[in-house]
C-alpha cells in the first residue's frame, strides 16, 4: 500500500513539473502584442493546476479535487478549439487531461488523500481477519499520519497491545476463535489496556449487537462495508475530542 502512496505522489511531482514549464510558456506569450484573452485564461489555469498538483504531492484532498476538476474544464476547452482542427500537441493535452481524471477520480486513489491529518502521531491496531478490509482500511490511516498494526485473530490482537500499547484499537466482532467483544473484555479488565479506546467495525448491526458492544467496553460502533469518512470521523472525535465533531 506505501508503494501505491509513492506512486501518487511521484505522479503529482510529475503533473508540477509539467505545469510548471506549461505556465512558463504561456507566461512568455504575455508579451506579445494583441494578446488573446484565453491566454490569460490558461496562465490562470496552468498556475491553479501546478499549486493544485503540489497539493496532490501532500496527499491533500482539495488538490485532488482541483486536478480532477481542472482537468475537466481543460478537456472540454481544447476539445472544443483544437478538435476540429487536429492539432496533435492540444490532442495529446486532450488525451493526458482525460487519463489525470479518471486516475484522480478513482475510488482506490481517494482513500489516499485526506482533508486534514490529525493533530499527533497515533498507533492503531485493526484486528480482523478480512485480509480486503486490512488492505483498505492500511493506506487510509497512513495518509492520516498513523502508524498501523494488524493482526488477524483476537489473540495475536492481545498480544500485540499488550506489548505495543496503540493508542486505539479498531475490532471486528466475528473473530476466529476468540470472539471480539470478549476481547474487549480481557481489554478492559487490564489495568494496563483499560483506558486503550475500542472501536467496533463489524457488519452485525442490531441495536442487541450493538449493546452488547457498549456492555464489553466499547467507545464507539461502525458497521460494514467500510466508511472512510465516517471512521476518520469516528477516531478524531475519540482520540481529539476537542478537535473533532466529525470533521475530517
Amino acid at each position: 500500500m506505501l508503494k501505491k502512496v509513492y506512486d501518487v505522489k511521484v505522479i503529482g511531482t510529475g503533473l508540477a513539473v509539467l505545469y510548471a514549464m506549461s505556465l512558463f510558456i504561456f507566461m512568455r506569450f504575455a508579451g506579445v502584442v494583441d494578446l488573446p484573452f484565453r491566454t490569460y485564461f490558461y496562465i490562470l489555469l496552468f498556475a491553479i493546476l501546478f499549486v493544485s498538483a503540489v497539493a496532490v504531492i501532500s496527499l491533500q484532498e482539495w488538490g485532488r479535487k482541483l486536478i480532477v476538476a481542472l482537468n475537466g474544464v481543460m478537456f472540454l476547452c481544447l476539445f472544443a478549439r483544437y478538435i476540429p482542427q487536429i492539432d496533435m500537441v492540444p490532442l495529446a493535452y486532450i488525451f493526458m487531461n482525460i487519463v489525470v481524471l479518471l486516475y484522480f477520480s478513482q475510488s482506490s486513489i481517494r482513500l489516499y488523500f485526506h482533508g486534514k491529518k490529525f493533530r499527533k502521531w497515533y498507533s492503531i491496531l485493526v484486528v480482523d481477519d478480512d485480509e480486503i478490509l486490512l488492505k483498505t482500511i492500511r493506506p487510509l490511516l497512513i495518509s492520516h499520519g498513523c502508524s498501523v498494526l494488524t493482526a488477524a485473530s483476537g489473540e495475536e490482537g492481545l498480544q500485540i497491545v499488550k506489548i505495543q500499547k496503540p493508542d486505539m484499537v479498531i475490532l471486528d466482532v466475528l473473530l476466529p476463535k476468540m470472539k471480539g467483544r470478549e476481547v474487549c473484555r480481557v481489554l478492559k479488565e487490564d489495568e494496563s489496556t483499560k483506558n486503550i479506546p475500542v472501536v467496533f467495525l463489524t457488519a452485525k448491526d442490531s441495536s442487541e449487537d450493538i449493546e452488547a458492544e457498549m456492555a464489553a467496553g466499547a467507545a464507539a460502533h461502525l458497521t460494514k462495508p467500510l466508511n472512510p469518512r465516517q471512521l476518520i470521523a469516528t477516531i478524531r472525535d475519540i482520540l481529539e475530542p476537542k478537535h473533532g465533531q466529525g470533521k475530517s
